[in-house]
């Protein structure tokens, strides 16, 4: 590939690397930029051969907007240059680049490794850039609901309320609500709520039937629409998945729950169940989860704090043996005490007060 960037043995050149870090740190220059095309060899013309492989083709369509989203907005940046001169260094610069939002910033790092991946897997890209870049966005992902908030809920929203339903349907099913807005009378078979989740269709169909339990139950049972789906809007039309986050935002604040959101609910459900004793795969086949290592959170959480537990026990149990002697005694003594107006007699070996009296003892006693 002849470029600018590229010396005559194909190896990078200092303009290159002053390109990339000028445009990363947000300086165009007084010229404009030149009219884009996709040339090969170019990280833009790998992300746009990308969007056309088999692989892309499998994810979802909001996978598959997301990804673009992001890579598009990253080659608007660097998507003239070279992606086999990209370093793990240059990863690293574009992640801190976004630092403020580390979220976003550590997405991008995960979308480009991804792309790599199919890249190396083609046999387009020899080493991915993008692994060993660590995360910068240190947090636990959103609040998971404590039993306090689940009842709060339950009290602000009283059953036939929109904002109830949506909750008994998220806690008790643990779907993701691009699900949750399509679930209908449809899905209702028997006493089963049956569906294939949106997420991962594409690669894998995975059915899922979850039982209708009776907090759920209560709640489809006050249900006094007849549309098809079992989330309406004020105006009777079925939630848009990003509608409905924004709906349940709105009901969370005015409950007093800055804190909690939709996919909290389906937090919060994974841990009443892992709590329950749910194994891994039980939880994987509930929440639909690919692989152990999600259900593995969850798990191993539930289980220490059995542990947990099961040592307080011990120690309460340890302590109420111990203690045992020592209250006995307390009581024997006070009653020698009550019984002898408040003298106390204890018994000694040396021939004190309340002792075995010694021979010598005796005869004084008798002198006397």
């Amino acid at each position: 590939m002849t470029s600018p960037y590229v010396d005559g043995q194909g190896n990078i050149t200092a303009a290159f690397a002053e390109e990339y870090h000028r445009v990363i740190a947000g300086d165009r220059g007084s010229k404009p930029l030149p009219p884009m095309r996709v040339q090969e060899g170019t990280v833009r013309w790998l992300v746009e051969t990308y969007y056309r492989s088999k692989l892309f083709q499998t994810y979802s369509a909001a996978t598959k907007n997301d990804k673009k989203s992001v890579l598009n907005r990253y080659c608007e940046l660097v998507g003239n240059l070279p992606f086999k001169k990209m370093r793990k260094s240059d990863v690293e610069a574009s992640q801190m680049k976004r630092s403020h939002t580390p979220g976003a910033a550590d997405k991008l790092v995960k979308y480009l490794k991804a792309l790599f991946n199919w890249a190396i897997k083609e046999g387009i890209a020899t080493f991915n850039p993008a692994e060993g870049v660590t995360k910068i966005h240190k947090s636990d992902g959103f609040h998971s609901w404590s039993e306090i908030e689940l009842d709060r809920f339950r009290t602000v929203y009283p059953l036939g309320t929109m904002a109830r339903l949506a909750f008994e349907l998220m806690l008790n099913l643990g779907v993701r609500r691009s699900d949750l807005v399509k679930l209908g009378w449809r899905n209702l078979i028997g006493e089963r709520i049956e569906f294939v989740p949106q997420k991962g269709a594409g690669k894998y169909a995975q059915f899922l039937s979850l039982p209708v339990t009776a907090e759920l139950n209560d709640a489809l049972n006050a249900i006094t629409h007849d549309k098809p789906t079992f989330l309406v809007t004020e105006y009777g039309k079925p939630f848009m998945s990003n509608g409905f986050g924004n709906k349940m935002r709105q009901w969370c604040d005015e409950a007093g729950l800055p804190e909690c959101s939709s996919h909290g609910l389906r937090k919060a459900s994974a841990t009443i169940l892992a709590e329950a004793g749910a194994t891994e795969h039980q939880l994987m086949a509930i929440f639909g989860w690919s692989d152990s290592k999600m259900a593995q959170h969850y798990t191993k959480t539930a289980q220490s704090k059995r542990v947990i537990d099961a040592g307080f026990e011990r120690r309460r149990s340890y302590v109420a043996r111990r203690n045992v002697p020592l209250s006995a005694g307390r009581e024997f003594s006070e009653t020698i005490k009550g019984e002898n107006d408040g003298k106390t007699m204890v018994e000694s070996k040396s021939g004190g007060p309340g002792g075995t009296r010694t021979p010598n003892q005796a005869v004084m006693s008798r002198r006397l």
